[in-house]
């Protein structure tokens, strides 16, 4: 489950107005996928996960899901099929200029918030890769390695989204800075709610990175990590809905 937002240091915390924060958890997902659409993100004819897993990733209930895909259908943004190679699929067209047009700009809305918490991270990422360079133990070492392999092995979004959280966490975690880990969850449970679903190919891609860096911690090398990390992370600005579409 994407971890839920604690209360962060007031000046990790930011004094930019949220306007994703007034939508209900419904049109979060609507707006989301709506987004990755019209983005192309997500091809006519993709087939979607399941609303369980669909949920999870999202962190939404399992009826806030199911809500959001029937609301879609109806628009005719998603089809769904039943029978053995049943599910929901994306449209064949282009989503209806009216689907979740008011949740789509409110995500639009937030750039700067999203760039915002995007630079917190670098920062927050940047201490906990530094430590973890100097103190992770062969165990945690292992276990990213297991992140990574689940990254590499994933063939949904969906999947690789739980894999990403774990490694990503799970550096976090070795890096031993206990006092870091609320604000770290909180920044990155705010940026998780502005993810939105990628290519599968794409994400095996960034999962190469996640691979460099575990190698440059084993090898305690503190400046590698913390460039690899730094790099990884501070693609967002660019990879993220806020730089795509745009012109940017």
């Amino acid at each position: 489950m994407t971890p839920q937002p604690a209360e962060p240091h007031p000046v990790l915390a930011g004094s930019a107005v949220s306007h994703v924060r007034r939508l209900s958890a419904v049109d979060t997902v609507r707006a989301r996928i709506t987004l990755a659409m019209e983005l192309g993100l997500l091809e006519p004819g993709e087939r979607l996960p399941s609303e369980g897993s669909l949920a999870s990733t999202l962190g939404v209930s399992d009826i806030t899901a199911r809500r959001a895909i029937e609301s879609l259908a109806a628009e005719g943004a998603v089809e769904r099929r039943r029978g053995r190679n049943g599910g929901t699929f994306v449209a064949q067209t282009r989503p209806p200029a009216g689907a979740a047009a008011e949740a789509v700009a409110a995500y639009r809305a937030d750039r700067d918030e999203v760039h915002r918490l995007i630079d917190v991270r670098v920062l927050l990422e940047t201490a906990v890769t530094h430590h973890a360079a100097l103190r992770a133990t062969p165990e945690q070492l292992a276990e990213l390695d297991e992140h990574v392999h689940a990254g590499a092995t994933a063939t949904t979004w969906a999947d690789y989204h739980e894999a990403d959280e774990r490694f990503h966490r799970g550096v976090a975690l070795a890096s031993g800075l206990t006092w870091a880990m609320p604000h770290y969850d909180a920044v990155l449970g705010e940026l998780y709610t502005y993810f939105l679903p990628y290519p599968i190919s794409y994400l095996h891609g960034v999962n190469d990175d996640h691979a460099r860096i575990v190698a440059a911690l084993r090898e305690r090398d503190v400046v590698g990590s913390v460039a690899a990390m730094t790099a990884h992370v501070s693609e967002l600005h660019r990879t993220m809905f806020v730089g795509l579409g745009d012109g940017d």
